[in-house]
């Protein structure tokens, strides 16, 4: 039997898939970051803090796995050069706090207060981003903006290597939802807290913020080219709070956002990283195809392609667990069910949940691309 093969380019692909029209074969969009120094054989330490180094484990993963066709770049952002003076966490590095092949890691600590809602309301995102790196980081405003300068050329560049192997960016600029920005930087304690005690002023800052996020991408993605966004929003779930709260205070704001970036033909990737299957139906009140929504194995993948398909595409799901102890054969069934249930009559993204973790057996991350060919040909 021959083979068959792609008859679109991973652009196309992408974007018809986004669209939710026919594709030839499914998008393979799994989240590679320290995994890929692992495969690459160097350590986490190398990966985090040489960017040339960065690269090429990368690289290395996509000529032995060439159907990963869709790349989901984070590392702009994961660059611990930068990651040191800008940011909206407290970080821990491997060869600095941590062991030289320790993963990278993220602290949750109140840094802003209270009172730094009034300086976001009056004075915007910047200024409010600008104080908490000073406290977080040190980094003094001549040196947050040197850092911001070093990141968008990182960032170009990246897209640029990922267009020269022939894949799609999956998105080509990165943001995050308002509740993630302020739950963040107030720690998500405070800012649970912050909700109930001021609502009025909260929403004021969560307006602002989407606001402000909006004119940012808007401005990377005329420069960048690329009109799709990675945007983090992982702290508003059912899991967090209730739904009488989320509709009240966050699926305005959500709306606020998808809907401003839509009106500016740019698609936001919604990276709904906890447990959103009680939200699912919330979705529906945003503009059908356009926006995808990316799920990391807590929320039923399953269970949105009822409720969304035909509505959104869809990004997941592999879980962690599976590419690490799970087995061989647990990745392929996972993988068999996601591409013809979640996949069927298109609008799915093949992907990880969230990242794929650094300690993936490689013959997982073997079965997971494998399942590409056995399961996902639609021509």
């Amino acid at each position: 039997m021959t083979a068959k093969k792609d008859v679109m380019t991973a652009e196309e692909r992408l974007m018809a898939t986004i669209n939710l029209e026919p594709v030839d074969r499914v998008v393979c969009a799994p989240m590679i970051d320290q995994y890929a120094g692992q495969f690459a054989g160097i350590t986490n330490k190398e990966f985090m803090w040489d960017w040339e180094k960065c690269m090429d484990a990368i690289e290395k993963v996509h000529e032995a796995f060439p159907v990963w066709d869709s790349n989901p770049f984070i590392m702009c952002e994961r660059y611990a050069p930068l990651m040191k003076k800008v940011g909206l966490m407290r970080t821990k590095m491997p060869g600095d706090e941590l062991p030289d092949n320790a993963s990278f890691q993220m602290h949750e600590v109140e840094i802003t207060t209270q009172a730094d809602y009034d300086l976001l309301i009056e004075k915007g995102l910047l200024a409010y981003v600008t104080k908490f790196n000073e406290v977080a980081f040190g980094t003094n405003p001549e040196e947050m903006m040197q850092a911001m300068i070093e990141k968008g050329k990182l960032l170009a560049d990246e897209n640029q290597r990922t267009a020269r192997r022939g894949q799609s960016s999956t998105w080509g600029i990165l943001g995050g939802s308002a509740p993630d920005v302020l739950s963040m930087t107030r720690s998500m304690e405070c800012f649970f807290k912050d909700m109930f005690r001021i609502p009025d002023k909260v929403y004021q800052a969560l307006e602002v913020t989407t606001d402000d996020m909006i004119s940012i991408l808007v401005a990377q993605a005329d420069q960048i080219g690329i009109r799709r966004t990675f945007i983090g929003d992982s702290r508003s779930s059912a899991q967090w709070i209730s739904l009488k709260r989320f509709e009240k205070l966050l699926l305005p704001i959500m709306k606020r956002l998808v809907n401003g970036l839509a009106e500016k033909d740019i698609v936001p990737i919604l990276h709904c990283d906890s447990d959103w299957t009680k939200n699912l139906e919330y979705f529906l009140e945003l503009p059908a195809k356009k926006f995808v929504l990316q799920l990391d194995g807590d929320t039923d993948i399953f269970k949105a392609k009822e409720i969304l398909g035909g509505h959104c595409a869809i990004m997941g799901d592999v879980p962690a667990a599976l590419l690490t102890i799970g087995s061989v054969d647990d990745v392929d069934a996972y993988a068999k069910k996601l591409i013809t249930v979640v996949g069927k009559d298109g609008g799915f993204i093949y992907s990880s949940g969230c990242c794929v973790p650094m300690n993936a057996k490689n013959e997982n991350m073997k079965a997971y691309f494998d399942a590409v060919e056995k399961y996902g040909r639609y021509n």
